[in-house]
């Protein structure tokens, strides 16, 4: 965000997204002209991709939708709702930041039959490096949000704890793990098993590198709670 400093501007987002967006079309086999890519969106692209991409999977049967985000998240300090921050919106007024329960109702709509969203983000008002309010002393523990459709998403963090960087690798924590276990599995991985590897190697590398606690978390929808362990890409 140009109006923040340095320290305030998320470490390696661009490079997440970028690499993820690769790992998407050569090892997942996410067709070319099924793909939408950005970096640095506005609030005005983030929502027009957002309503175009729900509609064209609404036309198909059977499709499978993968969301991959690294950036800020913020939570509302009263309500304490979660937001997606796109690079032209601040902590200071979330007026036209994107609400992740609005976001998440948007991609279960589509009737998809697999909805998985990455979120290499927090929402407790921490950051890769510093506040996305500078001022700000406190975080926010923001409500989790109930899921619907059928939806699941892994979360680069839990509680009050940031989504920290790896620094060596020039990606965040959550999302170089993640890169590597597709990588090293050429993507033929279940859901299940991938939350395990993330959960024990994010955790245990972050206290290593970072010297602070980061954990990642699943949160999924009643209707594929006794499923989602064994999906598959």
């Amino acid at each position: 965000q140009m109006t923040l400093s340095y320290e305030q501007n998320v470490d390696y987002a661009a490079n997440d997204a970028s690499v993820f967006k690769e790992y998407a079309l050569k090892t997942l086999g996410v067709p070319k002209d099924n793909l939408y890519f950005m970096i640095n969106a506005t609030a005005a692209q983030m929502s027009q991709k957002i309503e175009l991409v729900t509609k064209i999977v609404s036309k198909y049967d059977n499709a499978e939708l993968i969301v991959y985000y690294a950036g800020h998240g913020f939570p509302d300090e009263q309500t304490k709702t979660p937001y997606l921050i796109p690079v032209d919106v601040n902590g200071s007024n979330l007026t036209s930041a994107i609400k992740l329960d609005n976001f998440y109702e948007k991609l279960s709509s589509t009737n998809a039959s697999k909805v998985t969203v990455f979120l290499d983000a927090c929402f407790t008002g921490g950051a890769r490096n510093k506040s996305l309010v500078s001022s700000r002393g406190v975080k926010v523990i923001a409500k989790p949000g109930t899921l619907t459709g059928n939806l699941v998403v892994f979360s680069a963090s839990s509680g009050k704890q940031s989504s920290l960087p790896y620094h060596k690798e020039r990606h965040g924590m959550f999302t170089y793990h993640l890169l590597k276990k597709l990588k090293d599995t050429k993507g033929s991985i279940t859901f299940g098993e991938l939350y395990s590897y993330l959960e024990e190697k994010v955790s245990l590398e972050s206290l290593k590198v970072n010297k602070m606690e980061q954990d990642p978390k699943i949160n999924v929808s009643n209707q594929v709670k006794s499923q989602w362990l064994n999906w598959k890409f």
